[in-house]
């Protein structure tokens, strides 16, 4: 009797985020040895290897982590501000119902069954006491199995490393089985290639599933075994997915016991899938070879019945009669294998099972059924074949709660085996939009030089993804980001009730720039949250810092009245100073001083001198001419204490006036040199503005112009002690024209004006030419004292009328300058 290793059947629902779904499934190509390529559906990516079991494939795919606080509230994912939606997706594997002939080789993760080889106790061992030898019973297999398309109901166990489906055996004469002969030849084995084996012997050579099939050796009684050494077989696991295991646990290889051989052949219960897992198959120093693979019973191809109702009808005609895995028909003697696996999966034809599959949504007092309309507020799905032309299988569920909601997928078949199947498997979704944030202030007053703590609060089950600290101070209504991060911040922990992060303020490590003397200091403290949600919040909380004060109060009151001082009760009559230590809001201790006057009623002067008008604290403007006397006025005043006295105004304007004194009213050649005085009125401070010279202060100042100019502008810059500026200006013209011409003369009156020429100064050279109204020289000198006598150039004097004159001249002021006059002179006779 077996006993059966138990498990719970976990069906559970493979969800992905739309944005984030990386999964694959194999669609797989039938073949001898070639591996099965991998479903390609779009953003969803299906592992080329699935469940051999006949149900729902359940998984989970989260789009963020941690998950633990929301298994605490017992949730499989959630809905987060960063992902609203959440795509449910399954593609469930469902067996066939109607074999074709060809099975899908794989290769597949090394993850036996019977992890321990041995059964753990909890299997059969079979005594298979002499070499190449079947067992001497055959195994009862404990659910329908479909090999090649053909029921099995027993197969057995064989030394050399294979199980056969056969059950032609019979008595060779010695009362034990036929033997299992370990010399063979690649598959498919047939008649052909097979001349040595014949009868029953080579018919249980088919109908078979070779693990690692070689010369593999038991002992005969036992020998060469030991512990936990040898062959076992047991069913494990409940229905819909029981599985039948034979093991070869360290079987020695013929003629080198110490070479150790292990590996199992695993039968599904459904899906008729068939799977070995080789733990070990070490070098054997011989000719010896191997093989991976299974056979159908004829080892000739496979040909399609005419009958509809035999399981044979549906098989394709001439499908193979083998499969193995590619690089393992036949195994040299010299190849290892460690931790390797391989399946053997069925394909359907095009005609395969009738299922129905749908999504449910759970509510508080029914179950309702999501539809295939976007627009449904339960969610809606894609119908399996519809979500991915690639993926047959997929189907997905649209769904975005906003309260904690359950959803299921349920899937009803028929598999192979005639079973129906009612799978089915519900996922509770969560949401997290929380977004809670708060600051847990310990002392939000402290004094200066002192430190306080706050913890910044969010709820146990958020997470936090980022957290930024700014530090501000408010000062003169200006908010300052203080460099750095002036603050201490701890890592989270947590209790049952919130998270919490402690942040710590010492206030003498704040910068003083923008700190206000004896003043408050608001210190604003700012944390801004991404939560791994998506969710985001800020935080802010104010700590005031007060200072240590020193501070003096000015006080004042009347003669006669009394002064009490609240910060020490003590009541003052007459001028003093006092000192009281006081203690602020949060404790801090400040000095304060007190400066108190006792005034009397008082007669003030106020004398002012100005060079300006003024306007007086009584709001008259007062102004008068400088003659040295002064405006006066009078006004009672209350001082802010409240006490009389008297204000008597004493006012002289002292107004200003720039003026300049010249020697000269013009220059000329005979006079280049100018002295200048100043004369201003009210003026103490002066300054000589002179073209072509540095500026000059002495009250009286001398200037010469230079030839080259025309004119010199002075300027006379005066300034007063009472902050009064006036300015002077004079310009000089240089008259330079000293050559005088006549238009008339009188050659014939002795007693006049009877010679014509220049009347100059300081000439060194003249040339004169003279003509008459036909233009004709009349006359020609160049001596620096030329003259006409009104005569022509032959001495015959020159008629009454007008004559044109040139003459060219230099001076001794400009000598190397040539001028020219020209002109008319009218000769009277």
């Amino acid at each position: 009797m077996l006993r059966r290793i138990k498990r719970i059947k976990q069906l559970t629902l493979l969800m992905a985020a739309v944005a984030s779904g990386q999964w694959s499934v194999a669609s797989g190509q039938p073949g001898q040895g070639d591996p099965s390529p991998v479903y390609d559906c779009g953003s969803y990516q299906w592992p080329a290897v699935q469940s051999p079991c006949p149900e729902v494939q359940i998984k989970q795919k989260h789009d963020h982590t941690p998950l633990q606080q929301y298994r605490r509230q017992g949730w499989d994912t959630v809905v987060t501000c960063r992902e609203r939606q959440v795509v449910l997706s399954c593609m469930p594997y469902i067996p066939v119902q109607f074999f074709n002939g060809y099975y899908y080789v794989d290769e597949i993760p090394y993850n036996p069954p019977d992890t321990s080889f041995w059964m753990n106790g909890q299997g059969t061992q079979q005594d298979i006491n002499s070499d190449d030898r079947f067992a001497p019973t055959a195994v009862q297999l404990d659910f329908p199995f479909f090999f090649f398309g053909i029921q099995k109901t027993q197969f057995r166990i064989s030394d050399n490393g294979h199980v056969t489906f056969t059950n032609n055996f019979s008595a060779d004469g010695t009362g034990v089985p036929l033997g299992c002969p370990y010399s063979f030849q690649a598959m498919p084995w047939t008649s052909a290639n097979t001349p040595t084996y014949s009868g029953d012997c080579f018919n249980r050579m088919h109908d078979a599933i070779y693990g690692v099939y070689e010369d593999t050796y038991t002992g005969v009684n036992g020998a060469y075994m030991s512990g936990h050494q040898g062959i076992y077989y047991g069913v494990v696991d409940e229905w819909p997915c029981r599985k039948i295991i034979a093991t070869w646990n360290e079987i020695p290889v013929y003629s080198n016991q110490n070479q150790r051989h292990s590996y199992q052949i695993v039968c599904y219960e459904g899906s008729n899938i068939v799977e070995v897992h080789v733990k070990n198959r070490t070098f054997k120093p011989s000719t010896s070879q191997g093989l991976i693979g299974i056979q159908n019973a004829t080892g000739t191809p496979q040909q399609k019945s005419s009958d509809p109702d035999n399981p044979l009808y549906w098989i394709t005609p001439n499908a193979p009669p083998a499969f193995w895995p590619a690089g393992y028909n036949l195994i040299q003697g010299t190849q290892n294998i460690t931790n390797k696996a391989f399946r053997f999966t069925p394909v359907t034809t095009p005609t395969n099972t009738e299922f129905v599959a749908k999504w449910y949504r759970i509510l508080a007092d029914t179950t309702v059924e999501l539809t295939t309309n976007p627009n449904d507020p339960n969610g809606y799905y894609t119908p399996m074949g519809t979500a991915s032309p690639s993926c047959p299988r997929l189907t997905l569920a649209y769904v975005s709660p906003t309260e904690e909601s359950r959803y299921y997928f349920q899937l009803k078949f028929q598999n192979a085996n005639g079973d129906w199947y009612d799978l089915r498997d519900t996922i509770t979704i969560g949401v997290d939009t929380l977004n809670n944030l708060s600051f847990n202030v310990e002392q939000r007053d402290i004094c200066l030089n002192e430190q306080t703590s706050t913890a910044l609060e969010f709820l146990p089950v958020q997470d936090t993804e980022q957290v930024e600290w700014v530090v501000r101070r408010i000062s003169g209504g200006d908010s300052i980001v203080l460099p750095g991060r002036p603050v201490a911040v701890s890592g989270i922990t947590e209790d049952d009730t919130s998270k919490r992060m402690v942040v710590t303020l010492n206030s003498a490590s704040l910068p003083t720039e923008g700190r206000r003397e004896n003043k408050i200091d608001s210190i604003y403290i700012e944390a801004s949250v991404d939560f791994v949600s998506g969710c985001h919040n800020k935080a802010v909380t104010l700590v005031r810092i007060f200072p240590n004060f020193d501070t003096t109060v000015v006080e004042g009151i009347c003669r006669g009245e009394r002064f009490r001082w609240a910060d020490n009760g003590e009541t003052y009559t007459e001028s003093t100073r006092a000192t009281a230590t006081l203690q602020s809001q949060p404790g801090c201790d400040s000095v304060v001083h007190l400066d108190l006057t006792v005034y009397d009623k008082s007669l003030t002067i106020d004398t002012i001198l100005d060079c300006r008008p003024i306007t007086w604290i009584n709001g008259k403007t007062y102004s008068q001419s400088n003659t040295g006397t002064f405006s006066a006025d009078t006004v009672m005043l209350k001082n802010r204490y409240g006490c009389d006295s008297i204000v008597q105004l004493d006012f002289t304007l002292h107004p200003l006036t720039a003026r300049i004194n010249s020697s000269l009213e013009h220059f000329d050649y005979d006079h280049l040199d100018v002295e200048l005085t100043d004369v201003s009125v009210g003026g103490d401070v002066r300054t000589w503005k002179l073209p072509d010279s540095p500026d000059q202060n002495a009250p009286v100042v001398y200037y010469t112009i230079p030839t080259a100019r025309d004119s010199a502008e002075i300027m006379l810059i005066e300034s007063s002690p009472y902050g009064c500026k006036d300015t002077a200006t004079l310009t000089l013209q240089f008259f330079k024209e000293n050559f005088f011409v006549p238009n008339v003369f009188t050659p014939d009156n002795p007693a006049g004006n009877n010679l014509f020429g220049s009347v100059s100064l300081r000439t060194l050279t003249q040339e004169m030419h003279v003509y008459n109204r036909r233009g004709e020289l009349v006359h020609y000198c160049n001596t620096p004292d030329c003259k006409w006598d009104g005569r022509d150039l032959h001495g015959q004097p020159c008629v009454q009328g007008a004559y044109v004159y040139i003459i060219r001249y230099t001076t001794e002021f400009e000598p190397s300058r040539t001028h020219v006059r020209k002109g008319t002179v009218t000769l009277l006779r």
